[in-house]
């Protein structure tokens, strides 16, 4: 067994392989960790997160690309995500209300709360991006996703906030978010100073303030919770839109 650079999610790790080069899949998950050191933590990624290919082959290809992958990507940037505004490079809005077998078991949120799982895709950060959410209220189910541009994980992650937040038309009620994004609670919540994407963080501030009671907590991503991995499956999924 050895460590194999990868790309996770638009960032590169170090993934666990065997003899054959293949990610090694211990009880559905691959181990993954983001420094190739022993002493670094491990942590569990699904293996639909995974790229099929090593970093060096990917980089390689895009290097190879020569001019017009610089075109390409400046064509690209042009057009890139930096507001909530509507993007005409948005997918088609993905739907459903039919709660699926592996969240079938888990518990309804308190009465009365609105409960928001969110999650934020991108492959290559920056490239295709898109989101994904599960809105549970009582025994009603809802979860959405879309592909929305050109963009960063972090963009991604906020548009996945943004369109949630939007989706709750009574701001009286109680309402709990969930993210597994450290950069969208202390942008958002702990006061950090936004060098980036400052008119969607900005945005979203005011959006909250229209709340009575609304709490936004982190999750540990990847870590077998079920209604994040559900979004986080919804966000990657968009992406087939791209």
């Amino acid at each position: 067994m050895s460590w194999q650079r990868r790309y996770f999610k638009g960032q590169k790790v170090w993934v666990k392989v065997d003899d054959e080069g293949e990610p090694v899949v211990e009880d559905g998950r691959v181990p993954m960790r983001y420094k190739n050191a022993d002493d670094a933590q491990i942590y569990q990624a699904s293996p639909r997160n995974i790229s099929s290919r090593t970093a060096e082959a990917i980089d390689a290809d895009k290097s190879s690309d020569g001019d017009s992958s610089k075109d390409r990507g400046t064509k690209s940037a042009s057009r890139a995500i930096t507001s909530s505004e509507t993007s005409a490079e948005r997918g088609p809005l993905r739907e459903s209300r039919t709660v699926p077998d592996e969240l079938c078991s888990v518990p309804e949120p308190d009465s009365g709360v609105i409960e928001i799982h969110t999650d934020g895709a991108c492959s290559g950060n920056p490239g295709p991006c898109g989101y994904g959410l599960v809105i549970r209220d009582g025994f009603h189910y809802r979860e959405l996703s879309q592909y929305i541009g050109y963009g960063t994980n972090n963009i991604a992650e906020l548009m996945a906030i943004n369109v949630a937040l939007q989706t709750v038309n009574d701001k009286t009620r109680p309402v709990r978010l969930y993210t597994d994004s450290n950069y969208c609670i202390g942008v958002l919540t702990k006061g950090w100073k936004a060098k980036a994407n400052r008119e969607l963080i900005l945005s979203i501030r005011e959006l909250m303030k229209e709340f009575d009671d609304l709490k936004l907590h982190k999750v540990k991503g990847h870590s077998d919770h079920p209604l994040n991995d559900r979004a986080d499956l919804m966000a990657t999924s968009s992406l087939k839109d791209h």
